[in-house]
């Protein structure tokens, strides 16, 4: 076969390459997602009797910002970083860091407290029911990230996929702290906060491999 005729051959294969939308476009959709999805779930949970109540305290409200800045901005993360050539800096890369350790950090505080006015500390109220609800929150959301990121070329798999399990969780957690009646601290710390760090190993020990699957050939932004 002459080159021009191979050339031909392989241009005729060809599938047209349909480019992606910015990174910004692609968050407010998967936003929209994690939003319906919480709605959905907590719908079939059941939302907390008193969440009137909490929802208006200091602690119900630095929760829920935190949580859901963290997970914004983690899914703003992962869909940067699978646009190649997309920067990745600054605010972008440390914004979901810093929310999510000041959730923790507001955890250990309201712990403290606890302590030092002289409440018991054990038991702690069991929780495997809040885990449960934090994987039935998270699901959803953390299935369409990564179908997301496949559609793209992330050059780190590994921080992509981290950033896409805290996305996850965080909304997972979110969602908890809307049908969790429970505000013992322990229990906040072990229960709610705890599933977070254990996706966010669970992504770095084997997000990588999960989101190969899913990657195909690199597409261009619009």
């Amino acid at each position: 076969m002459a080159t021009n005729e191979l050339i031909a051959s392989l241009v005729q294969d060809l599938q047209p390459v349909q480019p992606l939308p910015l990174p910004r476009v692609r968050v407010a959709r998967w936003s929209v997602v994690a939003a319906g999805g919480l709605a959905v779930i907590a719908a079939a949970i059941g939302l907390r009797v008193d969440l009137a109540v909490a929802a208006a305290t200091a602690s119900f409200q630095a929760h829920a910002a935190l949580l859901m800045v963290a997970a914004v901005a983690s899914a703003a993360a992962a869909l940067t970083l699978a646009m190649p050539g997309e920067p990745f800096a600054g605010a972008r890369r440390w914004t979901p860091w810093v929310a999510i350790t000041t959730w923790g950090l507001w955890l250990a505080g309201e712990l403290s407290v606890h302590v030092a006015g002289g409440q018991a500390l054990w038991p702690i109220p069991p929780g495997m029911g809040c885990v449960a609800k934090a994987v039935a929150f998270g699901l959803a959301p953390g299935a369409v990230l990564i179908a997301m990121l496949g559609r793209g070329a992330p050059g780190d798999t590994r921080a992509t996929m981290v950033f896409a399990g805290l996305a996850a969780a965080a909304v997972g957690a979110f969602g908890v702290e809307l049908t969790c009646p429970l505000t013992s601290p322990a229990h906040i710390l072990l229960w709610h906060a705890g599933p977070v760090v254990v996706a966010v190993l669970m992504a770095l020990l084997f997000g990588r491999r999960l989101l190969d699957r899913y990657t195909p050939a690199p597409r261009i932004r619009e």
